[in-house]
């Protein structure tokens, strides 16, 4: 028999096969990151399956949405389109992230002077990079040293404050304690604000016209301040009911300050920036207690759908029937902030909690309602023991 000398010829592949197969395999890997996300996100939440809200709503002739042109979409260039905000300083904590750093853009993009305070100053130079007039400074609301060295070192400037914005804060973190043995996410979220506010008033009454803004949530409406065991000493603890407890307080916090302050033309809102699964919050608040590798995790997802239309995808799965459940952009959740800094529409008017770029209806305590304020977020006597209670752990009172 003739042996077949022939031999085989080895197919060769084509320079445009061999960079389609070496794309399409991390891209494969990518889709099915992004997507498993976003399915891991829509099958959690349950807010999609939350029915019209069709109950009552409470009248109360100072808590009454105003008929305006905003919404639960608006974006924060939007409010500011029309403004010249030249001269104006808004000093932010929170400001070099999420639905601050949006709505720190638009003010500076009408000409104002956005001073971020940060407990990381490399992110906050990364987040910042490029954008004129910010200056940005090192404060940790866990460690009243800092707030004191910032502090003083603003007031000893001579310069006034226009808006002071504590939007900084923490999510449903582990228990944890500060320095002072206070819970973690009311030292964050309640404590720091409260000192830091108390030490810049001098330069928010030189302003004649002056506001603060808290950044609430409506978080605060799965339950009401536990004011005989705010350090969760006894009280079993969940991160949302902490958390929850200290959008409650701030909500609080703003309708005793506005009375307070007021005579000095200084008045307090409180803000509910709306659902926003893409914001870099949830990153944020692991810092301190989760590894390296799950910040940066969390931190890249969001940035991910942020980049990729998630909120968008999600929002076309979800199909919530409230509006008030359906997610917003970073971008949408900072306007809201944006509107209760700097619209003339909330002139001579304070203590009041609003949300989509409106003063927010009331609506029953349990209430299923998706969005509006709960009455024990206004009572002036809870706001009352809340302000003393703040005076109490940061041995910091107010003296008119």
């Amino acid at each position: 028999m003739k042996k077949n000398n022939k031999k085989i010829k080895k197919k060769k592949w084509s320079i445009r096969k061999i960079i389609t197969l070496t794309l399409s395999i991390p891209l494969a890997i990518f889709l099915i990151f992004y997507f498993g996300i976003i399915l891991l996100f829509v099958s959690k939440d349950t807010s999609k399956d939350t029915p019209l809200y069709t109950g009552e709503i409470i009248a109360n002739s100072n808590q009454t949405p105003l008929n305006n042109s905003w919404g639960h979409f608006t974006e924060p260039q939007e409010i500011v389109e029309d403004l010249d905000l030249s001269g104006k300083i808004f000093v932010m904590t929170g400001g070099h992230t999420g639905t601050g750093r949006e709505a720190a853009k638009a003010f500076i993009s009408k000409g104002a002077t956005v001073i971020a305070l940060t407990n990381d100053m490399d992110w906050a130079k990364r987040n910042l990079k490029g954008l004129p007039n910010v200056e940005i400074e090192y404060l940790d609301l866990q460690k009243p040293k800092t707030i004191d060295n910032f502090t003083q070192k603003f007031l000893k400037s001579g310069r006034k404050i226009d808006v002071l914005i504590n939007s900084a804060g923490i999510h449903n973190t582990p228990l944890q304690r500060d320095d002072r043995g206070n819970e973690r996410q009311f030292s964050v979220n309640v404590l720091g604000h409260f000192e830091l506010t108390l030490k810049l008033l001098p330069a928010l009454k030189k302003a004649k016209g002056a506001r603060i803004i808290n950044l609430s949530s409506r978080g605060h409406r799965l339950n009401r301040v536990h004011f005989n065991d705010i350090n969760f000493e006894h009280t079993p603890y969940t991160g949302m009911d902490a958390y929850a407890q200290s959008k409650t307080a701030l909500a609080l916090l703003s309708v005793k300050e506005d009375e307070l302050f007021k005579q000095y033309n200084v008045r307090a809102f409180a803000v509910h920036p709306g659902p926003i699964p893409t914001t870099d919050l949830f990153a944020g608040s692991l810092v301190g207690y989760a590894s390296n590798f799950k910040i940066w995790y969390t931190e890249f997802a969001a940035k991910c759908l942020r980049t990729f239309w998630g909120t968008e995808i999600m929002n076309f799965l979800r199909k919530p029937e409230n509006e008030g459940d359906i997610f917003k952009t970073v971008q949408q959740g900072g306007a809201t902030t944006t509107w209760a800094a700097v619209s003339s529409e909330l002139n001579n008017k304070g203590g009041l909690y609003l949300e989509d770029c409106n003063i927010a209806p009331i609506v029953p305590n349990g209430s299923n309602a998706p969005f509006g304020v709960r009455p024990w977020a206004l009572d002036t006597q809870d706001a009352e023991k809340i302000w003393s209670i703040c005076e109490k752990l940061t041995g910091i009172y107010y003296n008119d």
